[in-house]
């Protein structure tokens, strides 16, 4: 490589590096939703099991890695609030040199397009920002690209039993069930070429033995743990198909992206290149896409998509590498290739930074929520969970009362208190009731009247908040109906805040648990 050639590199990298750690703090939050799997974590450390409540067993979590990642963490006295977004940016770092790499091998080191796809992702909202949030989302990215790449060398390479990159699937399956979809697509081109015989039947076997062992082995351990096959996530999220949420979930992104100005080209991508890789990237993203059409998309704003982002912008880099050839042989002179390729390339840079930006962006849409109001509610629920910890520790609270939340991440992680998950979610028995009419998608459950006196709730956050300032919101609004019945609002006032929530419980039984409150009749 050239002095010419290093120095440019040198500057792609700094300013890829610059923009990632830019976006990165920029958007840095954590999420309600890490809560819950911070909570599973938390109780399997203290020796309780993977359990929601003191035994009860349901697996209101789908990263069973990552939970098992952030249990170790509470184990050596971490926390995980700290960790997993550490985590989550050093993956997202990772994934960016890697897929910079990768281009590299394709490419040519010496071609600067092997850097459009990192700047690209680099630059992008909705993949910095889900570096962070606290979830498992970039790990399960890096995951599943080191699985595919590692496929890829598998298969250049003639490696007889290719088993390096069937134990990165199995990692990344365990982190999200539905990394399975990329190992699907994998095997289907691994199927394709042992019945083309370009590849032996014992090969095959070889590759798929230990994701058959590890996964197989937890689907097992799964089923007798929690009775099911599925997480109970699943049966409270996808109660059927929803396309029309899913399409309108991706068009919501293709408007904010401005991606179909660039689809065109990487769909050209495996017909120009007609090579292993842009195959295969071609193939896993329309799995994805059309798994995340099926399903609705998801409550966040565009969180289901990150795992496909690095395959979108590495196909249009590398249509964008074969079109220059293509000219080239055309006649075209190099300066005006280079205007052809710098101009598509500054303008998927200028879509990607600037299209979430736009004013639409900043509202929900269609049941999507937008980062902002993510991190403003999970702020402001962990700050409430902090604070009824306290009063529970000083005895000014209970110890444990029976709290039915919709928002069931940071509240219950601090409390510890028993909790019904409102959405069902952490609540087989609500995630498995009919579902008759669809909503907003992963908020659509809720429990009966009948459940909520059976579980025995005391407090039922009808607010979606707990502590106000003072009771005027509460005092507005005496009752509120649920399932056809009144419950009661009712504000307790506590260390200079009030406790307000509706109640299915009388007077006398709610003075029975917060002995030295004030109960307002």
């Amino acid at each position: 490589m050239s002095r010419r050639a290093l120095v440019l590199h040198g500057l792609f990298l700094a300013c890829t590096l610059a923009v990632f750690a830019s976006n990165v703090q920029r958007h840095y939050f954590l999420g309600d939703d890490a809560f819950i799997s911070f909570r599973y974590a938390n109780h399997l450390a203290q020796g309780r099991g993977l359990t929601w409540n003191h035994d009860e067993r349901v697996e209101g979590y789908t990263n069973f890695l990552w939970v098992m990642m952030m249990a170790a963490v509470l184990a050596a006295d971490g926390q995980p609030e700290v960790v997993s977004n550490v985590v989550g940016i050093a993956s997202g770092a990772v994934l960016l040199a890697a897929l910079a790499a990768f281009s590299a091998r394709a490419f040519g080191r010496d071609s600067p397009f092997l850097w459009l796809a990192p700047l690209t992702l680099a630059s992008s909202r909705t993949f910095t920002a889900w570096c962070t949030g606290g979830l498992e989302t970039l790990f399960f990215t890096l995951l599943v690209f080191l699985a595919l790449w590692t496929f890829l060398v598998e298969r250049e390479r003639g490696v007889r039993a290719p088993v390096g990159s069937a134990l990165l699937f199995s990692l990344a399956i365990l982190t999200r069930p539905d990394g399975a979809l990329f190992f699907c697509g994998a095997a289907a081109f691994f199927g394709a070429e042992i019945f083309l015989g370009r590849r032996p039947f014992r090969a095959g076997v070889a590759w798929a033995l230990p994701l058959v062992l590890i996964v197989g082995g937890h689907l097992l351990w799964r089923h007798g743990y929690y009775g099911y096959w599925l997480p109970n996530t699943f049966y409270a999220k996808v109660p059927g198909t929803w396309w029309d949420q899913g399409f309108r979930y991706l068009s919501l992104f293709a408007a904010d992206y401005r991606i179909g100005w660039f689809l065109p080209l990487a769909a050209l991508a495996p017909v120009l290149r007609r090579d292993a890789a842009s195959r295969l990237f071609g193939a896993v993203t329309l799995i994805w896409l059309g798994y995340v059409a099926a399903v609705g998309g998801d409550r966040f704003e565009f969180r289901f998509l990150v795992p496909i982002l690095p395959y979108v912008y590495w196909l249009i880099a590398a249509a964008l590498v074969e079109l220059v050839k293509r000219v080239a042989t055309a006649g075209w002179r190099p300066l005006e290739r280079s205007l052809l390729a710098g101009m598509v390339a500054l303008a998927l840079l200028t879509a990607t930074s600037l299209g979430p930006h736009r004013p639409e962006a900043t509202r929900i849409r269609y049941g999507v929520n937008t980062l902002a109001n993510i991190a403003f509610y999970a702020d402001y629920r962990a700050k409430e969970g902090k604070l009824l910890r306290r009063m529970s520790d000083d005895g000014v609270l209970p110890p444990d009362v029976v709290l039915c939340v919709g928002g069931a991440g940071a509240v219950p992680y601090y409390t510890d208190w028993t909790t019904i998950d409102r959405r069902g979610l952490n609540d087989a028995r609500i995630a498995h009731q009919p579902l008759e009419e669809r909503g907003v998608i992963a908020h659509e459950r809720e429990p009966s009247y009948d459940y909520l006196r059976e579980r025995g709730v005391v407090i039922f956050d009808a607010f979606n908040r707990l502590l106000h300032s003072s009771d005027e919101k509460a005092q507005e609004q005496g009752s509120v109906e649920h399932d056809g019945h009144e419950l009661r609002v009712v504000s307790i006032p506590v260390r200079g805040v009030y406790l307000s929530f509706a109640t299915p419980l009388n007077d006398e039984t709610l003075r029975q648990i917060f002995v030295g409150l004030e109960v307002p009749d």
